[in-house]
Parts: C-alpha cells; structure tokens; sequence
C-alpha cells in the first residue's frame, strides 16, 4: 500500500492509498548529459531555426544579452556568460557593446548580482529590468491579440537580442522561449494584458501551443526582435529562433521530464511545503488536468500559516496586491526579513481574494484591478478548484473558510476525505497521487 508521512505542525500526517488502484507518479531521475557549458556550446553547435550565433550578429553591433531569474547563477557560475561574450567578441562585439539584462518581470532581483558574480559583472554593462518606471520601457506595437508592448529600452535600442532561460511546466503554460522578453523585460502594463488571458475554457498550466497567452507572448517576441534564444530543458539544452526551439524544448520536457497518463478518476497530491495553503500553486492546475470530468481530488495542504479571512473590504486586498508587487520589484539584495515579510503578504490576498465567487474573481482580473501577476494565480486556482470535486486535507483552514474558497470539504483526517471521495467516484477508482519528496508532473496528450 502505497504511503506517506506528511510533516504538519500538530504531528505527521499518514497518508495511504491501495495499491492495485493508485498509479504513483514521480520526479524522473535524469542523466547527466553533460556540464551547462557543454550542453550550451552543443546546443549552439546546432541551432534550431536560425544560422549559428556568429553569422547573425556583425560587428560593433550593440547586444542586449537576457538571462531569467532561473539561470542567472548557470550564467554566472558555470561559465556559460563567459564562454557567450567570448564568442561575440571573436564576432566583433567587444564587452563595452554588450549589456546583460536581469530579465525577471515582476519577481524582482533578489541576489541577482551574487548569482551571476563579479568576473562576468566586470565585463559588461550590468541592467536590473524595471517593469513599472515608464522612463525605463520603450513603445514597440501591438501584438495581433491587441496586447500593448512596451519592452525595455536596452532591449529595444539593441542591433542583436539573444537571451538565457529554461523550459519548465508553468502556471501560464511552459517557461522558455520568448518568455524571456514577456514577462521577462516587459513593462507592467504588457505583462497585464497578456496574464489577463489565461481566462480561458481550458487550464493554461502545460498548454502549449495554440494557447492564446503563449501566441501573444510570441508576438511581443518578435516585436522585440528575439533572435537567438537558449534554453535549459531537464537535463540538456537547446538554442534557435524561439518559434521553432520552443516547441522542440516543450516535447522534450513533455517526454522526459512529464508522467504521461490519462485522466484518472481521482488525483491526490500534497505539495512538498505544507505550511501555506498557497502552496497549491500549480499543483491544483495538475489535479484538475489529470483528473476526468465529474472526477475528485484529495489536497492535502497543512496550511498551518491560515489566519481567518479578513472581513477587510475587496479594494483594499486589491491595493495591497499592487503594494507588495512593487515592494519586490525594487528588491535587489539577499532576501531577508523584509522580503519575506511581502511574500507572505502576497499570500494572505491570494487567499483572501480564493473566497470570493469565480464570478468576482474574473470581473477583478477583467477590470486589471489589483496586481494581475497574483491575481490571475487566484482565478486560475479557483476555476480548478470548482472543476472538480475538491476535498481539502488541512490542519490550519476552518472548513467554513474552506468551504468559502470553492472546496466541497474541509477536514484534518485524510481517511475522512478520501471515504467522502469514494462516495463520489465509486470504489474502485483509477488513482493517481503525486507526493513529496518527488512529486511528478502529469502529462495529458489530449490537454497538450
């Protein structure tokens, strides 16, 4: 029988499930392929959709080099940044031609500059992306789906624009490719508009393409004149034009990094933090996706960090959604108190905007109110919530607050809530849990 020991704060949590019905879905252990190094200079051997690197950019052209906050320590520490500049400036770009971007759209720069370190700083013209000063952000267009674009002015004022970053599953989709330029060097209001479409009638988590967020975010790609992209995916790494590396880093990631299965009639995950109930994050997405329609899900989330929802009206959740967004954009040192301190309060208006009604939700991410970064996040988590019958596991979430956030049942007793889930999809359902340490990721061809 399939188990685990849950940490909460009161004492651990047993959970099992039977063995003949529960198929166990794991993080892959991956080879080692190579160093980054390795991998980057095989990636840029052969390039995908475009010529290599040196035929590309001319000399004295003025470079604007981008790295996401995932890789910015894989540029700086292993050599990766060093072996780019030496390869331009053998194409005639000399260091004082290129200026690195820290690319982080609204997750702000936290030890950024100790991540990527002093040698590869010293070579370079060194710019922390402001999504929110005008001053900072050049006008470029509008995508095909209407979206405003403003970028960066070092992007936007750049001869050649290439760029460091990974593919990954993500709430808005898959990270990588031209993600690095939206969210990544956008202004707050492009980021806006395009996070505003993740209101759809299907999940965006995993979506690929043809997902509206990722075609607009294409388009400000190629606004942005992206012309070489990189991208760590699992275990190796692939480098072209985005338009077509992106994709090929997708069913790489789908493939190799993914669980493949098909809907199951119940889905359990407990996510590896337990102590906030926003910790759901992207796990919910993966329920409501790998779970059939009329089909239950367990979440197991101590949330022993849940105050009581505040009775504070709407707008004011919603200003400080703005407020703490801006505290750490401006964040640029080792994370500390302060930092912390935001976060935390980023999770307390995510929770108190999951009680309103899905209705009300959409009508805050329609009208752009609050800080659309967060509060799509909420919209996204409530509709997977109601999709499917939700039962929450929790020590710290009253069932009346629960029952609040969409939840059909709140309780502290796993056996209670998987008993309630087998009333609803029979007694002998098709299983699939994703469990710490190791959870999997689930892929589902038809959601692809």
């Amino acid at each position: 029988m399939p188990s685990w020991t849950i940490p909460w704060q009161r004492g651990p949590l047993e959970v099992a499930l039977p063995d003949d019905l529960t198929h166990v879905i794991r993080r892959p252990e991956l080879p080692t392929l190579g160093t980054p190094l390795d991998l980057v200079e095989r990636a840029l051997a052969s390039p995908i959709g475009c010529p290599p690197l040196e035929e590309q950019v001319r000399p004295g052209d003025r470079v604007a080099l981008l790295v996401t906050d995932n890789q910015d320590r894989t540029l700086g520490q292993e050599g990766v940044g060093q072996y780019l500049l030496d390869r331009l400036n053998r194409a005639g770009v000399p260091d004082r031609n290129v200026t690195l971007i820290h690319a982080a759209g609204m997750h702000g720069h936290a030890r950024a500059r100790q991540k990527l370190g002093d040698s590869l700083l010293a070579r370079v013209k060194y710019v922390e992306h402001d999504p929110i000063d005008p001053r900072e952000n050049r006008y470029l267009g509008v995508t095909r789906l209407g979206t405003p674009v403003w970028v960066n002015r070092h992007v936007a004022d750049a001869d050649f624009v290439m760029g460091v970053g990974g593919c990954t599953p993500s709430l808005y989709g898959f990270q990588g490719g031209a993600g690095i330029i939206c969210p990544g060097v956008s202004a707050r209001d492009t980021i806006r508009q395009n996070h505003a479409r993740i209101m759809s009638t299907r999940t965006s988590a995993t979506w690929a393409l043809g997902n509206p967020m990722r075609e607009d975010v294409m388009d400000v790609g190629d606004l942005a004149r992206l012309q070489l992209k990189i991208d760590f995916a699992g275990n190796t790494v692939f480098a072209g034009y985005f338009r077509q590396e992106w994709p090929v880093a997708v069913d790489y990631v789908q493939r190799n990094v993914m669980t493949p299965v098909e809907p199951a009639d119940l889905y359990v995950f407990a996510p590896g933090r337990q102590s906030s109930l926003q910790a759901m994050y992207m796990q919910i997405e993966f329920a409501e996706i790998a779970t059939r329609e009329g089909g239950a899900v367990i979440a197991v989330i101590g949330a022993s960090d849940h105050r009581p929802l505040s009775a504070r009206p709407l707008a004011e959740t919603l200003r400080e959604f703005e407020y703490v967004t801006e505290q750490w954009c401006k964040s640029t040192d080792e994370p500390g108190p302060v930092d912390a301190y935001w976060h935390a309060r980023d999770a307390v208006c995510k929770t108190e905007l999951l009680a309103y009604p899905l209705e009300e939700i959409s009508r805050v991410v329609t009208r752009m109110l609050g800080e659309p970064r967060s509060t799509t996040h909420v919209w996204s988590h409530r509709r997977c919530i109601e999709r499917r019958h939700t039962i929450l596991v929790s020590e710290g979430v009253p069932p009346a607050d629960g029952l609040r956030m969409g939840f059909r049942a709140v309780t502290d007793s796993f056996e209670e809530a998987l008993r309630q889930a087998l009333e609803v999809v029979g007694s002998s359902p098709r299983i699939i849990a994703s469990m710490p340490p190791d959870n999997g990721t689930p892929f589902v061809a038809a959601h692809s």
